[in-house]
């Protein structure tokens, strides 16, 4: 059994106040008084969406009232299970069958939401969780199948040792 809590979402506003064109937007945005930070919706991957009503560009060139790390996305948990049977066949050899199964239940683990509150996906998740962590390869990383949050998959071996 694996499992974590949330990791922190930092929204941003997307702006590019100084014309920088870097596309490091981080000025963070202020927070509406009275409305919800997440909006429940069950057709929504993870059944919620961040509120866009609940954030405001702020005027001028300053970060807003949204402290950083403040908002939660998405937990994680998966099951992964494996079986294994030795046969032996004579005084020193022996035939191993084994099964594993990862993310035995299938539980659906999403990546953060979108959080640049331009976009137009803001708010959404838009990926399961092991597509989220990376695309593999040698600089960032084990590749999405080989990833923890992917849907379930299953491996067998057979192992003759003698």
């Amino acid at each position: 059994l694996r499992s974590r809590s949330a990791f922190p979402i930092n929204v941003v506003t997307g702006a590019d106040p100084f014309q920088f064109g870097t596309g490091n937007y981080v000025l963070r945005p202020n927070v509406v008084q009275g409305m919800p930070v997440w909006i429940e919706d069950p057709n929504a991957p993870g059944g919620r969406l961040l509120n866009p009503e609940a954030f405001s560009i702020p005027n001028g060139y300053g970060q807003g009232d949204l402290t950083r790390n403040s908002i939660r996305g998405f937990g994680f948990s998966q099951v992964d299970l494996a079986l294994r049977k030795q046969f032996r066949i004579r005084d020193h050899a022996a035939l191993q069958l084994r099964v594993e199964v990862f993310n035995a239940f299938n539980r659906a683990n999403l990546s953060d939401p979108q959080s640049m509150l331009s976009s137009s996906l803001f708010g959404e998740s838009q990926s399961m969780l092991n597509a989220g962590l990376g695309t593999g390869g040698p600089a960032n990383g084990l590749m999405p199948v080989y990833q923890i949050g992917g849907p379930r998959s299953l491996q067998m071996s057979l192992r003759f040792s003698f």
